[in-house]
């Protein structure tokens, strides 16, 4: 198993495998746990990811605008990313700011570039969470026939949105044979960059 003892080589690691994840569906950072605050207590939940821009430092995914993770973000910006590679043994968290964008350039953007089956979970009357009388999805009968179609998923983009967070911590550790090691990396407005240094696992 590679061992990693760059710093700068750990912070390019961990954006480039940011961005493959975001382009490819099976990556093991495809699906990562994204953290808010509701009165004062955590709130985790899986989330894929769609797109990762390193020069903006920014993550993002879309989810529904009803749905509790929106209502927290709108109360307290402050996010967590947590990411596991069970074969290469290495964690990522990130914590950062994030933004919810409904009816704006970023929102229309992903709708349009994403495929109908992926969206095919915005057609519902009812918001995520709401109670029902047994398992199922709530959604409509047109999506979930085969294949699905711009048209089919079209009454679901008002209740669409994006939420994109820019990352200012990262946090990294490899679980390796030879010893565990962990790096963290801090970003600093003013000189425009990460700064990292070697932590105790």
């Amino acid at each position: 198993m590679d061992r990693y003892t760059d710093l700068g080589g750990v912070l390019d690691r961990v954006w480039r495998r940011l961005v493959q994840a975001a382009e490819e569906p099976g990556h093991p950072f495809r699906t990562l746990t994204f953290g808010t605050r509701q009165n004062n207590q955590p709130h985790l939940r899986t989330v894929v990811l769609r797109k990762t821009d390193r020069g903006t430092r920014s993550l993002a995914f879309h989810t529904d605008r009803r749905s509790q993770k929106v209502a927290d973000l709108q109360a307290q910006s402050r996010i967590a990313w947590r990411g596991w590679d069970s074969e290469t043994r290495e964690q990522v968290r990130l914590r950062g700011t994030g933004t919810v964008h409904t009816d704006d350039a970023v929102a229309d953007t992903m709708w349009k570039e994403q495929q109908p089956r992926s969206l095919a979970v915005y057609p519902k009357p009812l918001a995520p969470g709401t109670p029902i009388e047994g398992p199922g999805d709530g959604a409509e009968a047109s999506v979930e026939e085969r294949p699905i179609t711009r048209d089919d998923v079209a009454e679901g983009r008002p209740f669409f949105a994006v939420i994109r967070t820019v990352i200012d911590e990262v946090d990294w550790l490899h679980l390796h044979p030879e010893g565990h090691y962990r790096a963290q990396f801090q970003f600093h407005p003013d000189a425009d960059r990460f700064e990292g240094t070697w932590v105790v696992p």
